[in-house]
C-alpha cells in the first residue's frame, strides 16, 4: 500500500474515532437541547418519597436534582426505578442520572460512571419490636426467614452473609417491602440500609419493627450514577454537588431531611 493511502486509511480511522467519542460524551448537550433531564428514582424515605395521592417526589435528592436543574436550565422528569431496574435503565437510555440512595459498589461501577459521595449508610438487621435477637449468629439458623430487596447492594451482602437462614428477596417497587415481612410475621428478621428504613419505622409508629444499629455493618458511600463514558456530564454533575458542599447548602438540605436523634 502506498504511503498516500496509508496516510488517508490513518485519516479515516481518526475521524471515525473522533466521532465514537463524542457520540460516547454528548449527553450534557443532548439534556441541553431536550430541555429535560430524566431522572431515574427509588422510593426510599429520607432520599427520595413519592406521594401516591399525585406521584410527585420530594425528599433529599429531589432537592440536590432542583439545583442540578437550575445550572442546566432545564426541567425534570422523573422515572421510577428499582433496585433491580435502576442501573439497566440507566444503560438502556430510559433516564440520564440515577439520583437515588445507590451505593457506589464494584458491580455497578463496572456498568456505569458514578459521581463524587452525597452522602452514605451501611446494613442492619430489622427485627420484631419484642424480639430479644443481639446478634447475627442467633438470626441465622435453620428455618428463619431474612428478608431483603431484590437488586440492592444488600441482596448480595445478605447472601454472602447468611448460610443457614434462608435470604428472601423480593422483587416490588413497594417502600420497604422488607420490613413490612417482618411487621406482618412473615419473616423473621429484615436486613437493609440503617439510616433510611430507621427513619420509615419512626415515621411509621404502627410497624412494631426495630433496627439493630449496634450490629451495622459494611458501610458505604452513596453517589449517583451517569451513563458509562459520559464524562462531561458526570464532571457538571460533581460540579454542583461540589459547589452544594463548599457553600453549606448541602448540609442545609441533609438537615432538612434527615432526623437527627
Amino acid at each position: 500500500m502506498s504511503s498516500l493511502k496509508l496516510l488517508f486509511a490513518a485519516l479515516v480511522a481518526s475521524l471515525v474515532f473522533a466521532s465514537a467519542a463524542r457520540a460516547d460524551d454528548d449527553l450534557l448537550e443532548r439534556v441541553k437541547e431536550r430541555g429535560t433531564l430524566r431522572v431515574c428514582t427509588i422510593n426510599y424515605t429520607p432520599w427520595n418519597i413519592l406521594n401516591p395521592v399525585d406521584n410527585s417526589w420530594t425528599g433529599l435528592n429531589v432537592d440536590i436534582v432542583a439545583e442540578i436543574t437550575k445550572g442546566l436550565e432545564v426541567k425534570v422528569e422523573w422515572v421510577d426505578s428499582a433496585w433491580s431496574t435502576i442501573i439497566q435503565n440507566l444503560k438502556s437510555d430510559k433516564c440520564d442520572l440515577g439520583a437515588a440512595a445507590l451505593w457506589t459498589s464494584t458491580g455497578r461501577a463496572s456498568n456505569v460512571s458514578f459521581t463524587r459521595p452525597i452522602g452514605g449508610d451501611g446494613s442492619t438487621l430489622f427485627v420484631p419490636e419484642d424480639s430479644a435477637i443481639a446478634s447475627y449468629e442467633e438470626i441465622d439458623k435453620a428455618g428463619n426467614i431474612i428478608t431483603v430487596l431484590s437488586g440492592s447492594a444488600d441482596e448480595k451482602l445478605a447472601k454472602e452473609k447468611f448460610k443457614n437462614a434462608e435470604v428472601k428477596s423480593l422483587v416490588t417497587d413497594q417502600v420497604a417491602a422488607h420490613i413490612l415481612e417482618v411487621a406482618s410475621g412473615r419473616a423473621n428478621a429484615a436486613f437493609g440500609g440503617f439510616a433510611g428504613n430507621a427513619q420509615f419505622i419512626s415515621n411509621n409508629p404502627n410497624i412494631k419493627v426495630k433496627p439493630l444499629p449496634d450490629l451495622l455493618v459494611n458501610f458505604v458511600p452513596f453517589a449517583y450514577a451517569v451513563p458509562a463514558k459520559e464524562y462531561f456530564f458526570r464532571d457538571f454533575v460533581n460540579i454542583v454537588i461540589s459547589n452544594l458542599e463548599s457553600t453549606g447548602k448541602l448540609d442545609e438540605i441533609k438537615n432538612r431531611w434527615i432526623k437527627k436523634d
